[in-house]
């Protein structure tokens, strides 16, 4: 495996769209939590004829709140480093590097192995920037600091890290389907954000939270209402874990089925 993944390395490093889109990912998110920080500083609320409520008196960038909060909003920035996965498999028909690995003695599993393990260390490198991001978040607005809550609710950045591994799964098999790197983003962004919402109201109510983009995207749900009065769920619930995951493991599956048949 560390073999393919320094073989991998060697394609991507000299790749300047790579290290753009990598830095682009890092800094948006960089920008988001500089964003919240200005935004909790100056903004006041009235919901509903409460009284004014000032969010920066709200727990959002204190532990343990932090690692939910930060999550879901990185979540949605999820799709510069698909850009990266989709590039990266695209780019290996069209320049025929694929079918000279194979030449050179991988096999189209050690191929498929070695685009999962970019996947997954885009998520690591992606998750533990937020990690990093968290914790000086947290020290900075939390007036007494106890482990057990720094620690606390990490659920939910082990959940970012299974929803980026499983979104680029996805992403992995759409760009072995089409081949073309504009199609598979065009695809990508539909599916997400235009067939699968129209899916999801189409079919019967308790179905629709259990096709591919909702399965990750309930890994984490809208954090902010509990800051309100609304019911918020702050935990990760253990079975949609297993179910996002089930859904990368049947991405995995059917993109080596695709590629056994693909010409290389």
């Amino acid at each position: 495996m560390l073999k393919l993944l320094r073989i991998e390395y060697r394609k991507q490093v000299n790749h300047s769209g790579f290290w753009i889109l990598l830095a682009l990912h890092l800094i948006v998110l960089l920008l988001i939590s500089m964003n919240i920080n200005s935004f909790l500083s100056n903004a006041t609320f009235n919901i509903n004829n409460m009284p004014e409520m000032d969010l920066a008196l709200k727990p959002i960038l204190q532990f343990p709140d932090v690692w939910q909060n930060l999550t879901y909003l990185a979540g949605y920035f999820k799709i510069i480093l698909a850009l990266i996965v989709i590039t990266s498999v695209c780019n290996e028909f069209n320049y025929g590097t694929a079918r000279q690995n194979t030449i050179d003695g991988f096999t189209r599993r050690d191929w498929l192995f070695s685009k999962i393990g970019l996947a997954k260390i885009l998520a690591l490198c992606s998750t533990s920037w937020v990690f990093g991001i968290g914790l000086i978040l947290g020290y900075s607005h939390g007036v007494s600091v106890d482990l057990a809550d720094v620690f606390g609710r990490m659920d939910f950045v082990l959940a970012y890290f299974i929803e980026l591994v499983v979104y680029f799964t996805y992403a992995i098999f759409l760009a072995l389907v089409l081949k073309r790197t504009g199609l598979s983003v065009i695809l990508l962004l539909a599916y997400d954000f235009i067939l699968e919402p129209i899916l999801s109201w189409s079919l019967p109510e308790n179905i629709g939270p259990y096709l591919p983009m909702n399965a990750i995207d309930r890994l984490n749900t809208f954090p902010f209402g509990k800051y309100v009065g609304t019911e918020t769920l702050l935990y990760v619930p253990i079975p949609q874990m297993a179910w996002a995951i089930g859904f990368g493991v049947l991405f995995g599956v059917i993109s080596y089925w695709v590629l056994k048949r693909s010409d290389l």
